[in-house]
């Protein structure tokens, strides 16, 4: 059961292709039992600095899972927790035996939460970071046991790592840093090694992927920026490399949570993410047990100015963001809606007490929670209150935190006279791209309100603008603020070989006007129509033991169809699993004759002779993209799981859409690569025109399901490259020969498929 609505759960499930969902479900606490050699655990309890690991055998169970798995490692984590007597732990999957997952993850993170009475702080904000939608880890309460002893209640939170990067960006290759106290970001000089410097025996940045090539220069270079563009060159140069509204984000719940072992207050406790293909940075929260009134500096967190949050040291991130009108008044925008769409606390009132029910046995229990401050079961309970509770560094319960903070917030924040901005952008290609209008929908928001968001296409090479008007078109309720602030639009068809580039332009009703993006124009390809006829035509996502590649390895496939009568050269065309990266492999030399059907293997061995592309896919679902060199759309499609040794395939190779217009898969337990697909509808037989009145019925028998194409020509034996395609049908076509729309002509049925 999700905290703030069940919409989070649902979000996560759908979100992730990967089985990795299943360890974070809070349905019911998890159990992790834990068996090693006791005197392992003496030893990691005498040595709490070492990161040493010790064998065990690790029994997992939760509402979905009950699985025991052998050769794992287990080590004490944390900084200043490993003096706690209620320890943190990790549980490595991969490093006994490499390579290896637990449901695509390699590392369990188990957090003691010893200054958290309620055990439940932490667990709030990774909730509340789901439900708006930020890339954060997942979280669950786990009740750990080692050795058949009970250790006490947990919180399981998701690791920060390259599984973690695979789960949740489009591009996981790139450079990960860990960034703890002091990474405040300040600016040490142009050369990248001075960012390598150590504190308290660690580094305070410290690259956890790509360690090899130890490359910090896009860091540098970041922090060059922050530090040293001049004012009124912030905006252009940080939004081309630092995704900025992530980052507000991340501010305002930071004061909403009273969240100060942050970046912004403590310069800790944060990850900064490089995604090589959009050359992007991106903000990772991490650590929030010390939050909701959780104290350590005599501050009251609960009303504290949100823009005065920070320390009195510089902090160039913080500092320079708000600094600019523009970026100021989107975080207190964020403020603002998040305070009362999500951290209102009527709204996730009933959650929190279920959760707790659900966690209080558990509490009740746990021997270790009482060690280090003292906390008994009555602070556990008188933690969640909405006022008179106090102990030590816990200043408040949740309840009369949030209470505070709300309240406070309503008369604190305030917006400057600033440009409009647009702080999303997305647009949808039709396929084929030429055929379609293209959907452009973005979030916009002005403090003086929006007058127009519109649309500044430029076809081809023209310097000409076309303006056309987008619609305040708000997706209510949500819980993401970029729902609220959306506006919808249409470029029209580009036509075959069409090209062309747009941006966005907002007016506030102060007739302050922003363009977005700020700098250049967005590039729209269509393709040329001797290409349209190639398309995906089959693909196995999940080949366990239907057939090897040529080096011997059981890899996934996909095929392609050249169901035109020219050859293509494919030199340079596009494959992808991801509809946001097209690019990820492109065809060699490589050319299609008429009717061929050519196969490529998904395996990530471009270095293996033949075609072999630099992604898998997922046997859990996603999606495929087929792509002309210049961006063009040619083919794409989602699809979900698929069973071992199972293809997706089009029926029959048919040509044309389905009803509704989408193209026809099907999963089927017959794969046919190299060769034509089967599911093939019988032939057709005792097709009928039957006249009756001003009607004319294109019927056949009921026992005979089909799916038609119906074309009217003006002329017998017409091309159907010229005919005006009417409509795909299931059911009688009916033609009234009285009706303008449909006049008297010549009428041709294809059939694309059987019905089954």
């Amino acid at each position: 059961m999700p905290l703030f609505t069940l919409l989070a759960l649902l979000a996560t499930r759908q979100l992730f292709a990967d089985e990795s969902w299943m360890l974070y479900d809070d349905s019911q606490v998890s159990l992790v039992e834990v068996t090693m050699d006791p005197a392992d655990l003496v030893w990691m309890y005498d040595n709490v600095h070492s990161d040493s690991l010790h064998p065990c055998t690790v029994h997992f169970q939760n509402a979905l899972l009950d699985q025991v798995v052998d050769s794992v490692h287990i080590r004490l984590r944390g900084n200043t927790s490993r003096e706690s007597a209620k320890k943190s732990f990790k549980l490595s999957f991969n490093t006994m035996v490499p390579g290896r997952q637990f449901h695509d993850v390699d590392k369990l993170n188990l957090n003691g939460e010893h200054n958290d009475p309620s055990i439940i702080r932490s667990k709030l904000c990774w909730d509340l970071f789901q439900e708006l939608g930020m890339t954060s880890s997942r979280a669950a309460h786990t009740a750990l046991y080692i050795n058949g002893d009970y250790f006490g209640l947990y919180i399981s939170v998701e690791h920060v790592d390259d599984e973690f990067l695979d789960n949740h960006y489009d591009d996981p290759s790139g450079n990960l840093w860990k960034c703890l106290w002091p990474a405040d970001l300040v600016y040490l000089g142009e050369d990248p090694d001075l960012y390598k410097f150590y504190s308290y025996g660690r580094q305070a940045y410290e690259l956890k992927t790509n360690e090899e090539e130890d490359d910090y220069s896009q860091l540098a270079r970041l922090i060059d920026r922050i530090n040293n563009t001049p004012a009124g060159l912030l905006a252009d140069t940080l939004e081309s490399i630092l995704a900025v509204p992530e980052v507000l984000k991340y501010f305002a719940v930071d004061v909403l949570t009273g969240s100060w072992d942050d970046y912004w207050y403590l310069k800790n406790n944060y990850y900064l993410y490089h995604e090589p293909f959009y050359d992007l940075f991106h903000l990772v929260p991490y650590d929030y047990d010390n939050t909701f009134s959780i104290d350590w500096f005599g501050v009251d967190w609960a009303t504290i100015v949100p823009y005065d949050f920070g320390s009195s040291e510089p902090r160039p991130l913080a500092d320079r963001l708000l600094d600019n009108a523009q970026y100021r008044n989107l975080f207190t925008h964020f403020l603002e809606f998040y305070s009362d769409s999500l951290f209102e606390l009527s709204r996730w009132d009933a959650g929190l007490d279920s959760l707790k029910d659900l966690i209080t046995p558990w509490a009740e229990a746990d021997s270790f929670r009482t060690l280090d401050y003292g906390f008994t079961i009555n602070d556990f309970h008188q933690s969640y209150a909405t006022g008179g509770y106090q102990n030590q560094h816990v200043a408040r319960g949740l309840r009369e935190f949030v209470n505070f903070r709300n309240t406070s917030l309503a008369v604190q924040v305030d917006y400057q006279a600033a440009d409009p901005i647009v702080y999303r952008l997305d647009w949808t290609p039709g396929n084929p791209m030429p055929a379609d209008s293209i959907l452009v929908d973005c979030a916009a928001f002005s403090a003086a309100g929006l007058a127009s968001v519109t649309i500044l296409y430029y076809p081809g090479d023209s310097t000409v603008v076309e303006e056309y008007a987008m619609e305040y078109d708000p997706q209510v309720p949500s819980p993401l603020v970029e729902d609220a602030d959306r506006w919808t639009g249409w470029i029209p068809p580009l036509g075959p070989g069409g090209s062309g580039a747009f941006r966005i332009l907002a007016e506030g009703l102060d007739g302050f006007t922003q363009a977005y993006p700020r700098t250049h124009r967005i590039p729209l390809a269509a393709p040329l129509p001797d290409v349209t006829h190639v398309r995906l035509n089959e693909f196995m996502p999940k080949n366990d033991a239907y057939m090897t590649d040529p080096q011997g390895d059981y890899d996934d496939w996909l095929e392609i169809l050249n169901a035109g009568d020219t050859a293509v050269d494919l030199t340079g065309f596009m494959l992808s699993d991801r509809f946001t990266i097209p690019d990820k492999w492109s065809f060699p030399d490589t050319t299609i004759a008429p009717g061929q059907y050519l196969l490529v293997w998904c395996d990530e061995d471009g270095g293996d002779p033949g075609l072999h592309a630099d992604f898998k896919l997922s046997a859990s679902g996603e999606e495929l993209i087929f792509s002309s060199p210049e961006g063009a759309v040619l083919d794409s499609l989602s699809f979900g799981a698929s069973p071992p040794d199972q293809s997706w395939m089009i029926p029959c190779d048919a040509q044309g859409p389905g009803p509704g217009g989408a193209t026809l898969w099907e999963l089927t337990e017959e794969p046919t690569p190299w060769a034509a697909n089967g599911g093939c509808p019988d032939p057709v037989t005792q097709l009928e025109i039957v006249v009756s009145g001003a009607d004319a019925i294109l019927t056949w028998p009921a026992g005979q399901a089909w799916i038609w194409n119906v074309y009217r020509l003006d002329e017998p034996y017409g091309d159907l490259q010229d005919a005006e395609l009417l409509g795909t049908v299931t059911q009688p076509f009916y033609v009234d020969l009285n009706a303008a729309a449909q006049p008297v002509g010549f009428y041709v049925v294809t059939v694309v498929a059987g019905v089954r």
